[in-house]
């Protein structure tokens, strides 16, 4: 299992959301800590093209983040709707 990490902007964007909101985020990333990668088939996740950090999509908002294998840590750097994001 990994150590979700988050960035001080992601989780601002994280408080701003509303309950049901939170609840649906919060149990993708329960999942995700289980399997950050591309192979996990529950949730939505693509590598971003020539880079190390990958994109999860939850709903309309899309979370950006890198894996460190060594240490077994998910850093969630960015959170946003599509358009702020990319």
């Amino acid at each position: 299992m990994y150590k979700l990490i988050i960035h001080k902007k992601a989780l601002k964007f994280l408080k701003k959301r509303n309950d049901n909101e939170k609840v649906q985020i919060d149990a993708k990333l329960k999942l995700l800590k289980s399997n950050p990668y591309p192979t996990n088939e529950q949730l939505d996740i693509k590598k971003l093209q020539n880079s190390n950090f990958y994109r999860l999509r939850i709903n309309d908002y899309r979370f950006i983040y890198e894996i460190i294998d060594d240490e077994l840590i998910i850093l969630l750097l960015q959170a946003g709707n599509r358009g702020d994001i990319y």
